[in-house]
């Protein structure tokens, strides 16, 4: 039954059902379904948290969804350590994508293909359209089937087997016809964006390929999203009318968040003798510097990265990347002060830098200038307020300083965005004990109850 599963696809978990009670769904329900599954998948997956990584897929999200018109989401994109290729929508605007997948991308418009593929779905309500059963399906089940989809292989097996009841109550059947149109929307926002249409071509044609390679186990993309030949015959069709611009978005951005996908998914020796292998050949090669310093950094041996990544900056001296990760080393090496420097000179090339102010800050932190080491962190929360570490520096940085208010509040939000309710609700009782303007807080208490008492419910 597992192994069934596989090819039954995520969108068929959600949309293989009756549309009865679809009228009785609305966008707020959805939504707040959304909301939920996303926290029980959190607990199924390794979701990779690098803020570089995020930023990358949103900017990707953001230049599309730009072009769809009015939409009530506000989608938001996950990374799942995985190497399987495969990418999933549920209801509410969330898309997860494998690492796997961005991995053996080609170039950005691969990835923004799938990106608007996914969006398709949910911009046309085919997930809200199939939820008929929903109330007879907790969502532990229906995660643990998500989550087993785009592991794959032996995973899927492991992580499905204790969705099997919930997957006798779904149909088999799969809808061409919405994975048809999920193929307009997302060809017509792509090309709306500035994206070439023959992005999500080629990346289908790639996954095709594979199963010529191994039949047995094709790759899980096709067997989530069917019909590829069809589908991509049809698109073709529509690049007459569209033809490719000759060259596909690639550049350093791709190329360096491949690098540290790779190094996540893989042990940190594995991926050192891999970067060590390209740089036999190719002494100078600045990605595989970059990537053999990641990895050494996984695996503790910091002065190894730091000598690595100094390599790197002799070559680069402008590069911004290289600049970050060597602060960071400078920080988790005790050199404070060079820290500083070189993180300063990373937010000159990217203002916007996420792991460059949050390092920045932890070094001003381990200096004692609490007020810079705040400024750092507030900085960064603006640009990103998902990054979920920076509300546990935030707190640390607000209990030294005495303001017992705002600690236990950030606190309270880094509990509450790891899914761990519990703890966040305790936190947000003490800093009721110290905050002014009471009836707000009692009113986020009394939302993180009820959250607490739905997920209890659910276990």
């Amino acid at each position: 039954m597992a192994a069934l599963l596989l090819f039954l696809g995520v969108e068929c978990i959600l949309k293989c059902i009756s549309p009865i009670a679809y009228a009785s769904l609305s966008v707020e329900k959805e939504k707040e379904m959304g909301r939920r599954l996303v926290l029980q998948i959190e607990k199924e997956l390794e979701i990779i948290r690098d803020p570089t990584v995020q930023q990358y897929l949103d900017r990707i999200g953001e230049r599309i969804v730009s072009e769809i018109g009015h939409t009530p989401y506000e989608f938001r994109y996950y990374v799942v350590k995985s190497p399987d290729p495969n990418a999933f929508a549920i209801p509410g605007g969330h898309i997860f994508l494998a690492s796997g997948l961005i991995i053996m991308a080609s170039s950005e418009d691969e990835v923004a293909g799938v990106v608007s593929h996914e969006i398709g779905h949910i911009k046309a309500r085919h997930i809200a359209q199939r939820i008929e059963r929903s109330k007879k399906l907790s969502l532990l089940s229906i995660a643990g089937v998500l989550a087993g989809v785009i592991m794959g292989g032996k995973a899927a097996g492991a992580m499905m087997t204790g969705s099997v009841a919930a997957s006798q109550a779904l149909a088999l059947k799969y809808s061409r016809e919405d994975e048809r149109e999920a193929d307009q929307l997302g060809f017509q926002y792509l090309t709306k964006a500035g994206y070439d249409g023959w992005g999500l071509v080629s990346f289908l044609k790639k996954m095709h390929r594979m199963s010529f390679h191994s039949p047995a186990t094709p790759p899980s993309y096709l067997s989530t999203h069917p019909g590829t030949e069809e589908r991509i015959s049809y698109l073709m069709e529509r690049l007459r009318d569209s033809p490719p611009r000759g060259f596909m978005e690639n550049g350093k951005g791709l190329k360096r968040i491949q690098t540290k996908l790779f190094v996540e998914e893989r042990e940190a020796q594995t991926a050192a003798r891999h970067f060590q292998s390209i740089l036999k050949g190719k002494p100078t090669d600045l990605d595989a510097l970059f990537g053999l310093a990641l990895a050494y950094k996984k695996m503790g041996r910091i002065d190894l990265a730091i000598g690595e990544l100094e390599r790197a900056r002799h070559l680069s001296p402008q590069d911004g990347g290289v600049l970050r990760e060597l602060g960071s080393c400078y920080f988790l090496n005790g050199r404070l002060d060079d820290a500083v420097s070189l993180l300063r000179e990373s937010l000159v090339i990217y203002p916007r830098d996420i792991l460059s102010l949050y390092y920045m800050g932890r070094a001003y932190q381990e200096k004692g200038d609490l007020e810079a080491s705040l400024d750092s962190y507030l900085r960064a929360k603006e640009i990103n307020p998902d990054f979920v570490d920076l509300y546990y520096s935030l707190a640390m940085v607000y209990g030294k300083r005495g303001d017992r208010c705002n600690s236990h509040r950030n606190f309270s939000t880094y509990f509450k965005k790891r899914g761990e309710v519990k703890y966040a609700l305790v936190h947000l009782r003490k800093a009721s004990q110290y905050c002014d303007g009471g009836e707000e807080i009692q009113e986020e208490i009394r939302q993180l109850k009820r959250a607490l008492k739905e997920e209890t419910k659910e276990m």
